[in-house]
């Protein structure tokens, strides 16, 4: 034997080294990387933790999108609510101003209602993406269309004592969104609610009068019957309907709940990407601290191998 270092000293020595070799280029992939591990297996008891916090996330993160996308049409809807509501207000008080005399026909009643009549129509035909809000399900179809081939515009007078929603392309199909694991929210406002007929049809039908002047007796009470329409659509419609205030402040209503389900779900969601950078990332200082010790010590391996490997019976003796 030419050595006096054992072989299992030599074994052992290079099985050191080895291993501060696999310690070093794990540290380096993690300095490299910013990750402790590039699989699951490499995370051990962690890894299970960290699937369910992913997969949580991941849950939350929809019912997030969910909110988003309701809160946006639910928007639109308010504002296009309370827009009508003010037209409606204010078509009620120039009606109140125009009935007596010759005002009617000077004022041009007619094309102003067909003019706000206009508006009307384009809000609660606005649309999210590709989807009319005011449809219910049948998204596809405008919610009011005056001109579509079915409704006949009343001949006035006499003022039209019936609804008439043959106007109406949706559907009586109450919108839904899923913004937690065990909540659906019904959400929405239809077209053809009673008290947005009412305001068509008053607009309608006072755009179809041909005033005389001065306005005929029949004329005059189609104008009170507009004015005693909108009221009731404004101030006091029949028990179990609802004016176009309380619409609106159903869609409001709907608006601070999603918000506040939404706190819910963006502290969940700051609470998981943290867990989740825990699990996954290495602290940059630690990891180059640890890096650098095992530089030092696969340094230090070698040279010692080296060393083993340079004691030769002959060297030993002299």
């Amino acid at each position: 034997m030419s050595r006096i270092a054992t072989i299992a000293q030599s074994r052992f020595s290079v099985f050191t080294a080895l291993n501060t070799q696999e310690r070093l280029f794990e540290a380096q992939t993690q300095v490299g990387t910013g990750l402790k591990a590039q699989d699951f297996a490499g995370l051990g008891q962690e890894a299970g933790r960290l699937v369910s916090v992913r997969n949580e996330f991941s849950r939350v993160e929809q019912f997030r999108s969910n909110i988003e996308t309701t809160e946006r049409r639910l928007e639109l809807m308010s504002f296009s609510l309370e827009r009508v509501e003010r037209i409606s207000h204010e078509f009620r008080t120039t009606l109140l101003n125009a009935k007596n005399g010759e005002t009617a026909n000077v004022i041009g009643l007619p094309a102003l209602a067909q003019g706000l009549l206009d508006q009307i129509s384009d809000l609660l035909n606005v649309k999210d993406e590709s989807r009319f809000l005011f449809a219910g399900g049948n998204i596809q179809n405008k919610p009011v269309d005056l001109n579509n081939g079915t409704y006949t515009p009343p001949t006035v007078p006499p003022f039209p004592a019936v609804a008439d929603t043959d106007w109406y392309g949706g559907d009586n199909v109450t919108q839904q969104s899923r913004i937690d694991e065990d909540f659906v929210i019904n959400y929405g406002v239809k077209a053809n609610e009673p008290s947005i007929e009412r305001v068509i049809r008053a607009f309608d039908a006072i755009s179809e009068i041909t005033f005389t002047s001065p306005p005929s007796a029949a004329e005059v009470t189609a104008v009170d019957d507009a004015i005693a329409l909108l009221t009731v659509a404004i101030e006091a419609p029949p028990v179990g309907e609802k004016t176009l205030n309380e619409l609106f402040s159903e869609v409001e209503l709907n608006r601070v709940l999603l918000r506040d389900v939404n706190i819910k779900h963006e502290n969940f969601a700051a609470f998981a990407e943290q867990t989740i950078i825990d699990i996954e990332q290495v602290d940059p200082a630690e990891a180059i601290t640890r890096l650098n010790i095992e530089q030092v010590s696969l340094e230090a391996s070698f040279a010692t191998i080296a060393r083993i490997q340079s004691l030769l019976l002959l060297n030993f003796l002299r």
